[in-house]
């Protein structure tokens, strides 16, 4: 750990079971990372960091971020119905997809600027590195909790044709088929090409409409090519392309207030949308609340109504989501007698379509339609000096412009595909609340919202090794940031067509006063601009045992919340002052947004000090870290009815301790722990999201015009499990004739957490444990292996939240249960 930087065998923080031979190693292997922007032993970076290797992740079934999170303590992933929960040390941004990210992610030096990237299906990975703690100076804005930097496979120039093809067969009829193939037409160029394909009928069963859930096929493929163009010119060229489709969502309602009885006496001020539900969800079907509490079952329509046969009966998709993926990046390293001068140039784009039954019942009432197209350039520019020297640095220039366009529709059915006129004898319920006045069976809102960002930076970070033990990091980065935005919504209905502006004044009305959506037409920009310093101190107290403490400052840029139910500026939540036959704008300005649309900088201070410890002859590694952190701004997601709105806690702060153990215990076995403690409260927040008991007694809780509030200072902040841990193994026993017997597994613990800006207790989700089992045989060239995953078919709940509309009720997203299946894997 000296500035001779030493190749002893050095440990990294495995979180998993390795896939090649361990028989016979007596110490932990070095592990090469680019946590600090050049190649160093994870042992010699002097912050909180976990490397996962591509095979292992292979290995142990890990598809995605989602499933890589339950083996990274203090870190949460988990997609919801509209975005990805994305938590680390207790710090994210939630639903709204005005959001930037609070976890940046890079793939081979590339920001990828939305938390919809982080369901991109893992492809032909070499590691995974997880920075926990502010990475502002070399990483930049949007890394206020941390950072996950991805590695993907690349060809050595000059090598032999080479390659692997794995194949899975699992529950609920999995397949899996993935690996690459790589060779080099001449001694300076090496081309790969990654591959993979996966198919599964989902894990939850859906009563109503009597087939799987969340059915996925993906597919996806990266070229790759490597030219030494001369000994001082390296170029890297890659592109990746993933599409995705699912078909439903593994999500239901487990927690419906069927009794009417507890409904008048908790919601007596529920609103006529809720009784409607409630009336035709206890009319029809009865045993609803009995089918959707039984393990893995789901009852809704996913908008085709009470008959699939008819088609979809509301909004433009079903249930489920279509997604294309789209990366190139082009990294160049020249070689110089100074150091590396390294470009990374990025390209990289998306475009969803989504369909979402809001109302989670077997009724065509609620369903929400999202498209969703991102498109992302940007360069980077730095040197990196020598190492060994006495001063050494990485200074560099950052430039990034992006183009976000959402086109979202949410329509309400009140006809319920028939179920209203059998039910009460009327068309709608729109005909009943205005006494025949209004005749429209759908009623939609349509909403476009676009965004263009530029962001530059300068970035610096320089080392004095003052002693050949001792050593201190200066680090600072100035960042630049604007965001242009126009958003614009409209109501519809069908009787002038849902995707068509209506001006008539009972759908404008409804909307208004049941929604909070209005008609409107912001036109906003901001600017922002901060300077990002970082100190780091490091003691190597042996040649095997490094101390440091460091402080560091970042931000995540402010920005405009992209949610449908906001009122203009001048308005107070709920109201329509508009009189029938007045034209909007003659009652209102619909040109000037609330002061919730503009959201500000979340900024952070953060100090850490840890260790890197390698014991008993490099056959223990010991890592461990404890921070503080102070968060001010805290940019919190809220749920508003049919979609998320934002706001900016005052102040939180987050303390916690994080251990990283590994120990060789034999030459056959291999044992693992990683664990965390982590304390994440709101220090004040008063006027946090109210509950649904409390928006029944004060419609208007939480703002100017209510007379109470729910106040959360002191109390835990979302997605911050107390406690979380990994304990893992790894055993292998060498057979005849070549031939090794393997055995690997973890079990992965998360303590209970609030998954919902209001911290409702009936949200709460339980801690959890979850159980992998593999075992397997292997050859040179084969490997033949059985897995489990959650073997002991734990019922898990991802994320609880209040049923739109039905006050009282609240539905739930539903991780895997048990995943049963074999892996045959082959190489040549």
């Amino acid at each position: 750990m000296s500035v001779s930087f030493h190749k002893a065998p050095l440990a990294a923080a495995v979180l998993l079971s390795s896939a090649t031979a361990l028989t016979h190693a007596q110490q932990l292997e070095e592990v090469i990372v680019t946590a600090q922007k050049r190649l160093q032993s994870l042992q010699d970076v002097p912050i909180s960091v976990s490397a996962l290797q591509g095979d292992k992740l292979q290995s142990a079934g890990i598809s995605n971020m989602q499933a890589m999170s339950d083996h990274v303590p203090n870190l949460y992933i988990a997609a919801g119905s509209i975005n990805t929960n994305i938590y680390m040390r207790g710090v994210g941004s939630g639903a709204n997809q005005g959001f930037e990210q609070s976890v940046g992610m890079y793939v081979d030096g590339v920001y990828m600027g939305r938390g919809r990237q982080y369901r991109a299906s893992f492809l032909d990975l070499e590691r995974v590195e997880v920075l926990r703690g502010p990475q502002g100076t070399l990483f930049g804005k949007n890394t206020v909790a941390g950072a996950i930097n991805v590695i993907t496979a690349s060809p050595d120039p000059g090598g032999e044709l080479q390659g692997e093809v794995a194949l899975s067969a699992e529950s609920h009829d999995g397949y899996i088929a993935e690996g690459f193939v790589q060779g080099s037409p001449s001694d300076n160029l090496g081309l790969r090409l990654g591959f993979k394909y996966r198919e599964t009928d989902g894990y939850m069963d859906n009563d109503f409409l009597g087939s799987s859930e969340g059915q996925i096929e993906e597919a996806g493929l990266r070229f790759t090519a490597v030219w030494q163009a001369t000994d001082q010119l390296n170029v890297n060229f890659k592109y990746s392309r993933m599409e995705h489709e699912r078909v439903g969502s593994p999500s239901t309602t487990k927690l419906y207030l069927a009794d009417p009885a507890q409904r008048d006496a908790l919601f007596p001020n529920r609103s006529a949308f809720a009784n409607i539900a409630y009336l035709l969800t206890d009319t029809f079907f009865p045993n609803f609340d009995e089918i959707s509490r039984r393990k893995s079952s789901v009852y809704k329509d996913n908008g085709y109504g009470n008959s699939r046969g008819d088609g979809l009966g509301i909004g433009k998709n079903p249930d489920g989501a279509d997604e294309e993926y789209d990366t190139l990046v082009l990294n160049l390293d020249y070689e110089l007698s100074a150091g590396t001068l390294t470009s990374v140039t990025g390209w990289t784009s998306y475009e969803f379509t989504d369909g979402i039954d809001v109302d989670w019942l077997p009724i065509q009432l609620i369903h929400r339609d999202d498209f969703q197209e991102y498109e992302q350039f940007s360069q980077e520019l730095r040197f990196a000096s020598q190492e060994g020297e006495f001063f050494e640095y990485v200074v560099g220039g950052y430039f990034e412009k992006n183009d976000l366009e959402i086109d979202r529709r949410v329509t309400a059915d009140l006809n319920a595909d028939g179920l209203v006129p059998q039910l009460l004898g009327v068309n709608s319920l729109f005909t009943l609340l205005t006494g025949g006045a209004y005749s429209a069976n759908q009623l939609a809102r349509n909403h476009y919202h676009q965004q263009d960002s530029e962001s530059w930076a300068l970035f610096g970070q320089g080392t004095f090794n003052l002693r050949d033990d001792l050593r201190v990091s200066l680090g600072l980065r100035y960042t630049e940031d604007k965001k242009d935005v126009v958003s614009r919504q409209f109501v519809s209905d069908d009787l002038t067509g849902v995707g068509v502006p209506s001006d008539n004044y009972f759908a404008q009305m409804i909307e208004a006063t049941s929604f909070n959506s209005y008609p409107f037409n912001f036109r906003e920009k901001r600017k922002t601009d901060k300077w990002l310093p970082s100190i780091n101190v490091q003691w190597d107290v042996t040649p095997d045992s490094l101390l440091y403490a460091s402080f560091s400052q970042g931000f995540k840029s402010g920005g405009f919340t992209d949610a449908d139910d906001q009122e203009p500026g001048q308005l107070s939540p709920g109201t329509f002052p508009c009189s029938p036959g007045q034209a909007i704008e003659a009652c209102y300005d619909p040109t000037i947004p609330n002061e919730d649309f503009e959201f500000e900088d979340e900024e952070v201070d953060a100090f850490e000090i840890g260790g890197k410890h390698m014991l008993f002859d490099s056959r223990l590694m010991l890592n461990w870290a404890a921070f503080y952190t102070r968060y001010d701004n805290l940019q919190t997601s809220i749920f508003k009815g049919i979609s998320f709105g934002v706001t900016n806690a005052a102040k939180s702060d987050i303390q916690g301790l994080e251990l990283d153990l590994l120990w060789q215990a034999s030459d056959r076995l291999r044992v693992g722990l990683n664990a965390a403690w982590l304390d994440a409260s709101y220090d004040k927040f008063p006027d946090a999201p109210c509950t649904a008991l409390q928006l029944d007694v004060d419609p208007a809780c939480g703002t100017e015009l209510g007379f109470s509030n729910n106040d959360l200072s002191g109390e835990p902040t979302a997605f911050a499990p107390k406690y979380t841990a990994s304990l893992n193994f790894d055993y292998a026993l060498a057979l005849n004739n070549g031939l090794e017997l393997f055995a690997a597994g973890e079990t992965n613990y998360r303590d209970d957490f609030e998954p919902g800006g209001d911290n409702d207790p009936i949200d709460r989700i339980d801690g959890y444990s979850k159980t992998n089992l593999r075992l397997g045989l292997r050859a040179e060239r084969w490997e033949l292996m059985a897995f489990g995953r959650n073997i002991f078919d734990k019922e898990i709940f991802i994320q609880s939240f209040d049923t739109p509309i039905l006050a009282g009720t609240h539905s739930q997203f539903v991780d895997e249960g048990r995943i049963l299946g074999v892996r045959f894997k082959y190489s040549f």
